[in-house]
């Protein structure tokens, strides 16, 4: 291995083209690149790897640290300068080459006048040939040199000012030179120091004396002094003017920045009061056709969905803590119930006479913490939303055989089957599980069993009425005039099948009407089942089950004293038969 002397790169000699496939570059792994076959040739068939630039790392994370704003100001002052400096230097060229054009423009007329008018230029020959003080031949500002070919001492200068020379000012062409430029105008520099540019032009001549003819040659001249100093004066006018442009706009671009990223420092502020736990921060909109105000209206949007979940995570949660707390407080009492009573069972202290009665209560109270876990779990999977049996379901079959079983459990008690405004019910079809909609009906006629005085009359209607075009009233909510069960509502987009359980017993205040769908909540407040109360999860039940089969429970006084709870289900479709039972709906 070899050590190239250019680069210092170390080498590696190959002697065939598939080793020079196989070669490496060497380096630590750096991008390089192979040279070409003649650099290959030149040194002696060795490949060599060189190693090629590229862009520091950390030039790129350095300006990846640079705020916007300034990145926009340096973009801002970058094309500034460059328009300025363009400006610059086109004005610049456009004067120069108007001033230069004027002075060709004059220098063509004198070279015009010369070479018409033998007599002028006859007169400029001798004026300068032969040296007259009293009245040499000269033009204002203008530097004539002549001189003749086969005399290297006859050069003769005029000077702008008048004042004759031997000097030459500029380089003095030959005839045959002369003859070549063909009134050429062209710029010269001078000979004597600090003596600037001249654009020149020369014109051929032959001198005749005694000796005979001799060539030469006569060079007019201007100098381009004054052109410069014009142009300089421009060239300092634009980059004074040029500092102030820039200058203004920096700081014009600096504040209109500044004024433009405030809608985004706004939103800087919004999303750091949110990260600091404050959801109803909103950013300030602005006009919608704006890119600034469709990305506040985007992250509105965006914050409004955010809050609403987190409330809702917040609700379900503080539901959940709820339901919990509830749920072990109901459990809690048949367990202590039931563990007391095995306690004095296994200790001894029941009596004989008093073992089937204590078996009893263990029984009962392990009956009714079984119902309790049973409610529970079907609460759970009605909140997991789990698809349940679809099948045409007549309500007027579940209400007759509700009717059917109160009066067997309370003779006493008349209860009545009808339908939602007068006469007796009829078919009301609905789609869904029948096992669920008869534990709705259930409970309610329980619900109205037990929170009523014994023989306290209760009326079951059901029937198909017209649908309210506003929607059912919500769960909880009092009913409405206009809403099911008035029938004849104007512009209804169709029937809603009605189930409705009243009594007409004390009714229910109103500050706790609002709660009576809650888990575990009892109108009681002594929360005692000594007199028939249950858990409170008979009409927690009830809604759950409604609201999956995509209907509304409500509850309204009833008119004379009482209390009515209102069922609203989607009818079934046209066609769908209707059920046939063997079950008649009794009145």
């Amino acid at each position: 291995m070899s050590t190239d002397s250019e680069t210092g790169v170390p080498s590696v000699p190959v002697t065939g083209p598939e080793q020079a496939d196989r070669a490496e570059p060497v380096g630590g792994g750096e991008a390089s690149a192979p040279l070409s076959a003649g650099d290959r040739a030149r040194r002696g068939g060795r490949l060599f790897w060189r190693r090629t630039r590229t862009l520091p790392q950390g030039a790129v994370v350095r300006l990846s640290t640079v705020s916007l704003r300034v990145r926009l100001l340096g973009i801002l002052l970058v094309l500034l300068a460059g328009a300025v400096l363009s400006t610059g230097w086109t004005m610049q060229s456009v004067l120069r080459g108007f001033l230069v054009a004027q002075v060709d423009e004059d220098l063509a007329q004198i070279h015009l006048r010369l070479h018409r008018d033998p007599g002028y230029l006859e007169r400029a020959v001798a004026s300068l040939r032969d040296d007259q003080r009293g009245g040499p031949f000269s033009l204002p500002s203008y530097v004539l040199q002549l001189s003749l070919d086969d005399d290297a001492t006859g050069l003769r200068t005029s000077l702008p000012w008048g004042e004759l020379s031997r000097a030459a000012v500029l380089d003095q062409p030959t005839h045959a030179e002369a003859t070549a430029d063909n009134g050429r105008i062209r710029t010269a520099r001078g000979l004597i120091e600090d003596s600037g540019s001249f654009r020149v032009v020369a014109l051929p001549f032959l001198y005749e004396d005694s000796e005979g003819e001799h060539p030469g040659a006569i060079l007019v001249a201007q100098s381009l002094d004054d052109v410069d100093s014009s142009v300089d004066k421009v060239r300092w006018a634009v980059l004074w003017s040029g500092c102030a442009v820039l200058l203004a706009g920096v700081l014009l671009g600096w504040l209109a920045i500044r004024r433009a990223f405030v809608p985004l420092a706004q939103v800087e502020r919004t999303a750091a009061a949110i990260a600091a736990g404050d959801l109803s921060q909103r950013v300030p909109t602005r006009p919608a056709r704006t890119e600034v105000g469709r990305l506040t209206e985007s992250l509105n949007g965006m914050l409004a969905q955010i809050e609403s979940a987190f409330r809702d995570r917040e609700a379900s949660e503080s539901r959940t803590r709820r339901f919990a707390a509830d749920a072990s407080h109901e459990l809690r009492t048949p367990l202590a119930a039931i563990r007391g009573f095995a306690e004095l069972y296994r200790q001894g202290a029941v009596a004989d006479h008093e073992v089937p009665r204590t078996m009893r209560r263990i029984e009962s109270e392990a009956e009714r913490m079984g119902g309790l876990v049973e409610d529970l779990l079907l609460l759970a999977r009605l909140d997991e939303k789990r698809p349940a049996r679809s099948e045409p379901v007549d309500l007027a079959v579940l209400a007759g055989d509700a009717v059917h079983d109160a009066r067997g459990l309370d003779p006493t008690r008349r209860v009545t089957l009808c339908g939602p405004a007068s006469g007796g019910p009829c078919p009301t079809v609905v789609i869904g599980d029948e096992d669920r909609l008869r534990q709705v009906v259930a409970n309610l006629m329980g619900n109205a069993i037990r929170h009523t005085p014994p023989g306290t009359p209760i009326e079951l209607a059901v029937g198909v009425v017209p649908g309210q075009s506003s929607g059912p009233a919500s769960a909880g909510s009092p009913g409405s005039p206009g809403s099911p069960g008035s029938p004849g509502s104007p512009g209804s987009p169709g029937d809603v099948a009605l189930l409705e359980v009243r009594d007409h017993g004390p009714g229910i205040p109103p500050d706790k009407a609002a709660r009576v769908f809650e888990r575990f909540y009892r109108v009681d407040t002594s929360r005692s089942r000594g007199q028939g109360g249950g858990a409170g999860l008979g009409l927690s039940i009830v809604v759950a089950v409604v609201e999956s089969h995509g209907g509304t429970v409500c509850l309204r006084p009833t008119p004379g004293g009482g209390a009515t709870f209102r069922v609203v289900l989607p009818c079934a479709p046209d066609d769908v038969p209707s059920c046939e039972s063997g079950r008649g709906a009794s009145g």
